[in-house]
């Protein structure tokens, strides 16, 4: 007896199949295209049967056109990287920018902190009078002579 129907066409496309509960199963891996093959009227059969869409549509950009400017396609080629890179120097930017005009900013207050930090570290170091818990640390290591020793150069 010959096989009609879905059995049949895949005998005819040569997969090996079997009937299980009703269903036909593929037994084997099946390459049935690679990239850049033209699809044929019996695959594209067999990829629709199983809702198999293996199309993809898409633009390929020539160049790049921007306020009267040209650009290539490799502009557009921006990583995680880049943009982490770009956003960095923007914010040392307004750091900068905020700290010279003496005017605070969510970019700037951590940096003026620490400014203030190390003003009071080099009074406390300097004062044998003045100190406190942080600055300690600091005026263990200078050496007790050093005012002395620097007042003579």
């Amino acid at each position: 007896p010959e096989s009609v129907g879905p059995a049949a066409f895949f005998q005819t496309l040569q997969i090996a199949t079997k009937i299980v509960k009703g269903r036909i199963e593929i037994t084997s891996p099946v390459d049935l295209l690679f990239k850049g093959d033209k699809v044929g009227a019996s695959e594209a059969q067999l990829l629709a049967m199983l809702d198999i869409r293996p199309f993809t549509y898409g633009l390929v950009v020539e160049m790049v056109y921007d306020n009267g400017s040209i650009y290539s396609p490799e502009v557009l080629d921006i990583t995680d990287d880049v943009l982490e890179a770009k956003f960095g120097l923007a914010l040392s930017n307004v750091a900068s920018l905020s700290l010279g005009a003496n005017y605070p900013t969510v970019a700037s207050v951590p940096h003026s902190v620490c400014n203030a930090f190390k003003t009071l570290v080099s009074i406390a170091v300097e004062c044998d009078s003045y100190s406190f818990e942080k600055a300690d640390a600091y005026k263990a290591l200078v050496p007790k002579d050093a005012p002395a020793a620097a007042a003579e150069e």
